[in-house]
């Protein structure tokens, strides 16, 4: 991650985060600010800057609402680095992981991966981060929607990253997006509601 000494460190458990990040890695790269870690690989999620005194071991990431230790790979981000193209990326990697026989996770991924593309190029909703919300908390095993457990970790980083982050995704659609408007295309009717097409263009609310 965006560290001084990236690299493998062996050190007992229940060790900080913050003491993995400042004593063995050096600190966040170029004196620059802390704004996530990720605890244990992307399916556990993220935690705030906030938060990275919480003792790494497997009941403390749950604490903080992460899926837990994971494989104890922390991956740090700082102050520079966006949200929503973290979120984007996550979730391009479990959409191609998904080997597509159970639909919820079938979909669910594929579907969070088009709505960020959208919210990404400016056609971005404020309503997609709920429905990004509900994919996030009904796909996996633990709602016992599939069969595996890759659902999971695919739904912990958008639930981690939209409520922990929320202003920023917000901020950024409204940026990029402030009329409200998106492109006609499937994604737009994902949640089922009406639109209106807008006279002689090919936006709708």
């Amino acid at each position: 991650g965006h560290v001084n000494r990236p690299g493998c460190y062996e050190r007992p458990l229940g060790i900080t985060a913050r003491e993995l990040i400042e004593r063995c890695a050096g600190g966040v790269r170029q004196g620059r600010k802390l704004k996530a870690v990720v605890p244990g690989g992307l399916s556990t999620g993220v935690m705030t800057a906030d938060e990275i005194d919480t003792p790494m071991d497997f009941s403390g990431p749950l604490k903080v609402g992460c899926l837990g230790l994971g494989t104890g790979c922390l991956i740090v981000l700082d102050e520079t680095y966006s949200m929503v193209d973290f979120l984007y990326n996550s979730c391009r990697f479990f959409a191609h992981e998904s080997c597509g026989q159970c639909t919820p996770c079938r979909e669910g991924t594929h579907w969070s991966v088009a709505m960020l593309e959208r919210i990404r190029a400016g056609r971005g909703r404020l309503k997609d981060l709920e429905l990004l919300l509900e994919i996030g908390d009904t796909i996996g095993i633990i709602p016992g929607t599939t069969i595996c457990g890759l659902a999971d970790g695919a739904a912990w980083p958008i639930k981690t990253a939209i409520r922990k982050f929320r202003g920023e995704f917000e901020d950024y659609i409204k940026r990029t997006n402030p009329g409200g408007y998106a492109t006609v295309h499937p994604v737009a009717w994902f949640d089922g509601s009406e639109t209106t097409e807008a006279s002689g263009s090919a936006a709708c609310r």
